[in-house]
């Protein structure tokens, strides 16, 4: 299995135009996602792989991945077999429904001698039903998140409720397989931030971490969302002191003096806050 790197924002930048890409790599996005799928006119699929072909012979000065198209289309696996190398962080394959396109991408990638990660978009509703399939039928699955506007489409509704179960879904997927809470979709409304705000900050205490991004005015919210406190942090220190002495003396359960009761299932969590916020703290 991959090493686990979490992320709270991946910024989206079509490989088309590179002026946006340098862009998107100056911002205070964790991660890039160079765009060679939806973001590109089919008429300049062939010059913005060129340009991801370019860009991947030199170090980036941050993480990316790169969103391939279809596997199963005209694209995507000259997109994959183009672009693969040793400095690919790891790839993006859209509208993921069969565990064949994961072999198929995990057996170029061998092919080509790259340690990419695959990151597995969902985006239809048999997708959603094999979620679990997916996300643990190969070693180099790193994580895994909803293309909601196109599972929308495939679902035939046009309201935030149709999501839920297909959220809950990957969220358990990804959990039961190993691998990282899956980060959210994309806000699409770029303008509307408070409506971001509340549904980034909802979708957090649901379990998700990270969201990817279509414009730069998204990051500082997102990250800072999914940025733990020094209060959050200091509490689960607090904790975490309380859990060892717990396992010094034996208990199982223990009250802190607010009257909260701790026990082992406290722990993870909180272990996951502090490190996180250690890492971003360096």
């Amino acid at each position: 299995m991959v090493e686990t790197q979490f992320f709270r924002s991946y910024l989206y930048a079509p490989a088309s135009k590179p002026e946006l890409v340098e862009k998107a790599f100056k911002s205070q996005a964790d991660c890039i996602v160079i765009d060679l799928e939806d973001a590109v006119h089919h008429d300049k699929k062939d010059e913005a792989r060129r340009f991801v072909v370019d860009f991947l012979s030199k170090p980036a000065s941050k993480p990316f991945l790169v969103r391939i198209n279809d596997l199963n289309g005209p694209w995507g696996v000259t997109d994959l077999e183009s672009i693969s190398s040793p400095n690919l962080f790891g790839i993006r394959i859209p509208k993921t429904a069969s565990v064949d396109t994961v072999k198929k991408a995990s057996k170029i990638l061998d092919a080509k001698k790259s340690n990419a990660q695959i990151h597995l978009l969902i985006e239809s509703a048999l997708g959603v039903v094999k979620a679990f399939e997916l996300s643990s039928c190969d070693p180099k699955v790193a994580a895994i998140s909803l293309g909601e506007a196109d599972l929308l489409s495939d679902l035939r509704a046009t309201n935030d409720e149709a999501l839920a179960f297909s959220r809950l879904s990957i969220l358990l997927a990804a959990r039961a397989a190993g691998i990282k809470q899956p980060s959210q979709s994309v806000y699409a409304n770029t303008k509307d931030l408070k409506g971001l705000e509340e549904s980034t900050i909802k979708a957090k205490a649901t379990g998700f971490f990270g969201r990817s991004i279509i414009h730069p005015s998204h990051i500082e919210i997102v990250n800072t969302i999914y940025t733990p406190t020094k209060e959050e942090a200091e509490k689960a220190e607090e904790l975490l002191g309380v859990y060892e002495q717990m396992q010094a003396t034996g208990n199982s359960v223990m009250a802190l003096p607010n009257g909260e009761m701790i026990d082992p299932a406290n722990i993870h969590y909180a272990k996951f806050q502090l490190n996180l916020y250690k890492s971003l703290n360096k």
